[in-house]
């Protein structure tokens, strides 16, 4: 009978130490984010470079995203404008602007699927539309289809943007500078910095989590030598590298997860740049920001499913790399360990006040009275580890204002905790995913009202959980005497997914 409390204990040290092994590459980056990385730099060539920018019904966006890369000083450079828009609105639009730039339609060439495909092409301006995904959807299987194109036009490097991020008009240059010194670079990241109109409370706390990311998670690896993950856009790709590790895949939805793990498992590693900066938006909304997650979280764990036993298998990476590449694909899997531990949690304190006189709970009791004070030094640890990131950014930006907002800026990371366990659910064990591509809203900062479909089911999920775990909390302060700290955590933030959801 023993056994109970043993392995209930075990359990919750495993979990610990879970948190812990996250917890600690929060501390390591945001110590070693201030580290100034040593990037050997050579006088950039005038290779012939694409500017690719992704679309898909960005008629709000697209525009002003073509003039910023108009504005970039490289010259040996073409714009291609990738769309799979299928509204109204964005399609003829790019149509038009193609007109005005004298391009051409294409007939007869082996990269167009002719009745499916749609090439405009000019000197220095390229619309590549398709009518249909076919077989290849999502971003990732356009850039595959796009990439019969490169080939075919001999691009050396091809920059790429989403189409609502806004280069540095010297980009290219500094990119070139650096990947053009190491031959085994495959990729160049530049920082992605999210602007945000600063009377919107809920995006402004977005923006600093996304910031968060480059600032203080990219600049953290590249000052060690950790592996760079491409971040989706705002990337200067070697192309010869990218065909060797077979472009990109169609049907996933973390594409940039996906071809960093190949690349890094060939041997080809990554850079990033944190002196460059394209700007761009964030979700406008909460429905956004959780449907944009939830695609994050679905991708993630299905590289994390592929990925997994290749890297650890790979003699092309040290064990620091693959540590490192492991952590970054099961990033999301946090969601189901936080997940484990409340069922954890309730199930024990259920069993500790409702049959306190056995021996099994004195026992697991008298367990936890032993290893009190360094249990919790480490749940301390591990916890506060997820204010680092945002800490440091600030401190780094010296936007000292926004300390206020780092509490609601983690609470809001955190009330998708059910958006994320399901989508980590459909991402190990599904090999197809029913989620759609979701179009998130822009806005090109204008101040406009969006509409959006409350989720009620997902309110209702928040606030039964909410309620048991305000039930936990009542009847460990009543009949065991403690005050859970965890409460001042998750409180705030299943009631921010409740109310906005």
């Amino acid at each position: 009978m023993t056994m109970f409390a043993q392995i209930l204990l075990g359990v919750q040290l495993l979990l610990a130490a879970y948190f812990c092994f996250f917890g600690f590459y929060n501390y390591f980056y945001g110590i070693t984010c201030f580290i100034k990385p040593k990037l050997k730099k050579v006088e950039p060539s005038q290779k012939k470079v694409a500017v690719v920018i992704v679309s898909y019904n960005e008629k709000e966006v697209i525009a002003s995203t073509i003039k910023a890369c108009e504005r970039l000083t490289y010259r040996n450079k073409v714009i291609i404008v990738g769309d799979d828009s299928n509204d109204d609105g964005t399609f003829p639009l790019l149509k038009h602007i193609a007109k005005q730039r004298k391009c051409k339609q294409l007939h007869g060439t082996a990269f167009i699927d002719h009745g499916r495909t749609e090439v405009w092409e000019s000197k220095d301006f390229v619309l590549f539309h398709r009518h249909d995904y076919g077989k290849h959807p999502y971003k990732g299987g356009h850039l595959k289809e796009l990439e019969a194109y490169l080939k075919a036009r001999g691009f050396d490097y091809m920059y790429l943007l989403d189409a609502d991020w806004w280069p540095q008009h010297d980009t290219i240059e500094r990119c070139m500078e650096v990947i053009e010194a190491d031959d085994r670079l495959a990729f160049v990241q530049t920082r992605k910095h999210s602007y945000h109109d600063e009377r919107s409370f809920l995006q402004r706390c977005l923006a600093m989590n996304e910031d968060a990311s480059s600032v203080v998670e990219l600049a953290g690896r590249q000052a060690v030598g950790d592996p760079i993950l491409f971040g989706g856009c705002s990337a200067l790709f070697r192309l010869g590298h990218l065909y060797a590790a077979e472009g990109f895949r169609a049907g996933h939805l973390t594409e940039d997860m996906d071809i960093t793990n190949r690349f890094y498992l060939l041997g080809y590693k990554g850079a990033y740049l944190d002196s460059v900066a394209d700007e761009g938006e964030v979700p406008p909304h909460y429905h956004a920001y959780r449907k944009q997650q939830e695609h994050w979280a679905a991708g993630c764990a299905r590289t994390l499913r592929d990925y997994l036993w290749p890297i650890i298998r790979s003699d092309k990476l040290s064990w620091g790399e693959k540590l490192g590449l492991l952590r970054q694909n099961a990033f999301y899997t946090n969601a189901v360990a936080i997940n484990a531990s409340i069922v954890l949690a309730l199930a024990t304190v259920l069993f500790m006040v409702f049959a306190a006189d056995s021996f099994e709970a004195m026992l697991y009791r008298y367990y936890l009275e032993e290893i009190a004070m360094p249990y919790t030094a480490v749940m301390f640890a591990a916890l506060g580890s997820n204010l680092v990131p945002l800490v440091v950014t600030v401190l780094k930006r010296r936007k000292h204002v926004n300390l206020l907002f780092i509490p609601y800026a983690m609470w809001a990371s955190w009330s998708v905790l059910h958006t994320y366990f399901g989508a980590n659910v459909q991402g190990f064990f599904h090999d197809r995913f029913s989620l759609d591509w979701f179009h998130t809203p822009k806005t090109n900062k204008q101040q406009v009202k969006l509409s959006h479909k409350k989720q009620h089911h997902i309110s209702l999920l928040n606030a039964l959980t909410l309620a048991a775990l305000l039930w936990m909390y009542w009847l460990e302060w009543q009949h065991l005497g403690w005050l859970d700290v965890y409460a001042f955590f998750w409180v705030p933030a299943l009631a921010v997914g409740m109310f906005l959801s």
